[in-house]
């Protein structure tokens, strides 16, 4: 493994009283560092605090994916069990534990669990944030990753039309847990049950998670083809008593822009009349879009620094479906020198691997005069007139 430590903002807590005796807990902020080796190893800074993660059934770094620790934000938080003190498999029964959140964020994945701190103090009897445990700066924690959930999509965009799996893993440190899993999406302010499933029962609520799957540690989230725009998120959710986890997924449309223009690819035009020409950006979402006009010479059609014109624009048309479009006008004045010249309407959406281009080239005709066109017909009347 290429990370032998990890450095992680740990959202420590002081058990406080306020001015009337009540309870109140202040948040610290703290670096400290998750180490990954043996028991009875030094701290990887005697300044700060090392959380030593021991134990050979889970190995946190499996689910990093061999990235580097700078792209590596990590979150570290003290978790209440809210006074419930259930011991964890192979524990004694009177045997305590202190419990630590990680959150481990990179750009391609998230990664989140527990750290178990076995305690050789007896349960306290009470809600454990009453009297926490002071952690000293210098200090090493023994402590096991209990359990591990990992998403794979913790961004997704998803087309109209198209169906997405909405990627979550678990691995827990021993066989046979009882655990419960559930899928929350929040669409707007209407929060809704997708599903849920209890491993000891086998009672299942609601559709889109494989159980043959699932009993493997894999809850992905089958997300049905949607025809209208719209954004949330999406909750997988794992419990086992004491203890609850969750990963968010965000989640949006991205429809990618149709373009076209209101021309053929070659534009006649009589010299001295105008016209305005239109680029359509058609059924797309988001809302932002980039939408720009290229003149090119007639002499130097290959020319590199084209005149660039950033036209009127209209504003935005909204469709049935929720997604947007939105028109770029070009007003031509032309004269017989302009033609042969191209212009390229170029437009650029976050949906887009490269820019869209729509191109057309103007062909200006010069005016002949009635007058001109006579004298015309009869010389050449006279040039071919036949002699006796």
């Amino acid at each position: 493994f290429n990370i032998l430590s990890l450095n992680c903002w740990f959202f420590d807590e002081e058990s406080l009283k306020d001015d009337k005796g009540n309870p109140d807990i202040r948040v610290i902020h703290r670096v400290v560092y998750l180490k990954f080796d043996q028991k009875g190893d030094a701290p990887v800074n005697p300044d700060s605090v090392t959380f030593l993660l021991t134990g050979t059934n889970l190995d946190l770094r499996l689910h990093l994916e061999e990235a580097k620790e700078d792209e590596l934000k990590c979150e570290l938080h003290r978790y209440s069990t809210n006074g419930v003190h259930v011991p964890w498999p192979r524990q004694e029964t009177q045997d305590y534990n202190h419990w630590y959140n990680y959150i481990i964020r990179h750009r391609l994945f998230t990664v989140t669990g527990f750290l178990r701190q076995p305690s050789l103090l007896p349960a306290p009897g009470q809600h454990d944030y009453h009297n926490w445990t002071v952690i000293k700066n210098g200090d090493v924690l023994t402590t096991t990753v209990a359990l591990i959930m990992k998403t794979k999509t913790p961004e997704v965009k998803t087309a109209l039309g198209s169906k997405t799996k909405l990627d979550c893993q678990f691995v827990i440190d021993h066989e046979g847990a009882d655990y419960t899993v559930e899928w929350f999406s929040q669409i707007n302010t209407r929060r809704t049950q997708l599903f849920s499933h209890n491993s000891r029962s086998g009672l299942t609520k609601g559709t889109g998670v494989d159980l043959k799957a699932l009993k493997k540690g894999d809850a992905s989230y089958d997300l049905p083809a949607v025809d209208k725009v719209s954004t949330g998120t999406f909750t997988c959710s794992l419990s086992m008593n004491p203890v609850v986890t969750s990963l968010r997924i965000d989640w949006t449309i991205e429809e990618k822009p149709k373009v076209s223009l209101t021309v053929k690819d070659v534009l006649s035009i009589e010299n001295g009349k105008s016209q305005r020409i239109a680029c359509l950006a058609d059924h797309y979402y988001p809302l932002e879009v980039q939408m720009v006009w290229y003149r090119y010479k007639p002499a130097a059609l290959s020319q590199k620094d084209p005149d660039v014109f950033n036209k009127t624009h209209s504003s935005h048309l909204s469709n049935h479906d929720g997604t947007v479009s939105l028109l770029s006008y070009l007003d031509l004045h032309p004269s017989v020198q302009d033609s042969g010249t191209q212009f390229t309407c170029r437009v650029f959406h976050q949906s887009l691997t490269a820019p869209i281009r729509k191109t057309f080239i103007l062909n200006v005709e010069a005016i002949i005069s009635a007058f001109l066109y006579m004298i015309c017909n009869m010389r050449s009347g006279k040039s071919t007139g036949v002699q006796s």
